[in-house]
């Protein structure tokens, strides 16, 4: 996050480097024009062995010189193979008044995990969210809705009980999203970037809060998508893969 004070207008471009050759780091967007955010993104490979690798991260202003640099420790563990770990992609299609369409998954997510799909609106302002369903103890499904097609035409993150949004990304009907949702179930937080088509990924909301109704969930076991509005109007969820 960058912070203009003293009514600095100046571009901070920034860079990460990383002491492990095997892990690489990068910002999208790798400059910020006065005020502003960026996401580091790390990653490495499942065949990175257990380590440590110190990641400098420097801000910098060409034209006034100044700059400042941290560094964050990333600690990678163990790699594991992920063969045979992601669901085969599936498709769904809601539709205004038909409820929630929901898919189970092969096997419940206790713990962190990621998912990636890509949703197809028919309309330019209707009111559809994409979300995940957990089990209550006395076996009730309850479904938590956490990207919304908004009636105002943007999409949105949901965090707590509100839907919103870092950046505002329009939509468009019969455009296709994709989406990459990753889950922390033990911290109760999510993130979740989207691509809009011929562009670059953004970052929708970073470490937002689940849904309330799954606040106490262990696990969640199904995906689905639900569109309230208006009559019509239909939601295609396609390529869907958890991993």
């Amino acid at each position: 996050s960058v912070q203009a004070v003293n009514g600095f207008t100046g571009t901070v471009s920034l860079s990460a480097t990383a002491s492990n050759s095997n892990v690489v780091a990068n910002f999208n967007p790798p400059s910020v024009d006065g005020s502003g955010t960026s996401t580091l993104t790390i990653t490495t490979s499942s065949s990175t062995p257990a380590t440590t690798s110190t990641i400098s991260i420097t801000g910098a202003d060409s034209t006034s010189g100044q700059s400042t640099s941290v560094s964050v420790t990333a600690v990678i563990q163990a790699g594991v193979s992920t063969a045979g770990a992601a669901v085969p992609a599936e498709c769904i299609n809601a539709a205004a008044g038909s409820g929630v369409q929901n898919t189970a998954f092969a096997s419940e997510r206790s713990t962190g995990f990621s998912a990636t799909f890509a949703a197809t609106p028919s309309l330019a302002r209707m009111d559809a969210i994409i979300g995940f369903s957990s089990r209550s103890s006395d076996g009730q499904v309850a479904f938590g809705g956490l990207v919304r097609f908004s009636p105002s035409g943007t999409i949105q993150a949901r965090d707590g009980d509100v839907f919103s949004a870092s950046t505002r990304v329009p939509y468009a009907a019969g455009e296709t999203y994709h989406f990459r949702l990753v889950e922390n179930l033990p911290a109760v937080t999510y993130t979740v970037f989207v691509t809009p088509p011929g562009g670059t990924e953004l970052l929708l909301g970073a470490n937002l809060q689940v849904p309330p109704d799954q606040r106490g969930a262990a696990s969640l076991n199904g995906w689905g998508a639900l569109v309230s509005s208006p009559e019509r109007a239909t939601l295609n969820v396609c390529d869907f893969v958890l991993q």
